[in-house]
């Protein structure tokens, strides 16, 4: 340090520069033991739009589903997954907006919607409500009861409005049993129901999927160990103790030890899903955020779902 201060302030030549001058891009060497970039890097062929690194979706390796389309069954593989939707691979040849169930392990599955399709692979929009699996004179009940201890006004609101004469296509006709039972299906509401899973010393907020008196479908952000006994608290609907039957990314399926009574669902208050959805990254094809779940498979508001409940009631 000494010796380089004395040729500066002395005015004498430095032996060598004190900036080495940069080598063109493409031909700089690593020195000997310097770690360096390998050369051959592959450029992006187009900008990063999205935060990819969050934990909102799982990618999954060799991972399978069932997925039923009317009468065809076919196995295929979970390439992403989400709570939103997934990515599936192998499936059957469908058309945008076709409905679809996907299957995970021995319990019933989760109701999607076809939203693109490219090659062997589809985009799957899952349903948004929560699917109560029971008979539809059950499912009536539980969804009048739901909107008498949890939303009053709607009732109220229905009881003082001029009464709505049925569209034509409303009105009870003659029905073959195969076109009836697809009638009862297409008893579709806007309600989410949620619980809290206690395992392990913690407790984990989870969203009921669909439920049914044997089991349920749960989606949260803890993976369970599969067979592992927990309990699944539901508020003023009661407990079920539960063992833990598969896990794919944030769902799971579980076995309840004992039968549940699925009328006790009306006492817990649901969430009212919204009119909009933002799709996973691996989903949104376009710009749009909309979803095509309400006009596609004809999910009433509450206060349509009062309306149609009713109806129903008095043509039965």
């Amino acid at each position: 340090m000494n010796d380089f201060r004395k040729k500066l302030l002395g005015g004498q030549p430095l032996a060598e520069p004190l900036l080495k001058s940069k080598k063109p891009r493409g031909e700089r060497r690593s020195e000997p033991g310097e770690e360096s970039l390998p050369e051959d890097i592959i450029p992006r062929e187009a900008p990063r739009i999205a935060n990819h690194r969050t934990d909102d979706r799982h990618r999954l390796c060799s991972e399978t589903a069932r997925l039923v389309h009317g009468d065809t069954v076919r196995d295929v593989t979970l390439v992403n997954l989400s709570g939103g939707g997934a990515m599936i691979e192998g499936g059957p040849a469908l058309k945008l907006w076709d409905r679809v169930e996907l299957q995970f392990g021995d319990s019933s599955g989760v109701e999607a919607v076809v939203r693109w399709v490219r090659g062997n692979r589809l985009g799957l929009e899952f349903a948004h409500e929560t699917r109560i699996d029971a008979e539809v004179e059950l499912l009536e009940v539980v969804l009048r009861s739901v909107i008498h201890r949890s939303f009053p006004d709607v009732e109220l609101a229905a009881s003082v409005a001029p009464p709505v004469e049925p569209a034509i296509d409303e009105v009870e006709v003659p029905a073959e049993p195969e076109e009836e039972a697809v009638a009862d299906r297409e008893l579709r509401h806007p309600l989410i129901w949620s619980g809290i899973i206690h395992f392990d010393h913690q407790s984990t907020p989870v969203r009921l999927r669909n439920i049914s008196s044997g089991g349920a479908l749960v989606e949260g952000s803890k993976a369970f160990p599969v067979g592992a006994s927990l309990l699944l608290d539901l508020d003023e609907a009661g407990t079920i103790f539960a063992i833990v039957q598969w896990v794919r990314g944030d769902l799971a399926g579980l076995q309840f030890e004992v039968p549940f009574d699925l009328a006790n669902l009306a006492k817990a208050k649901p969430e009212v899903t919204g009119p909009r959805w933002v799709a996973p990254d691996y989903l949104r094809v376009d710009q749009s955020a909309s979803s095509p779940w309400a006009k596609q498979w004809g999910r009433k508001d509450l206060a349509g779902l009062h309306r149609s409940l009713e109806q129903r009631k008095i043509f039965r």
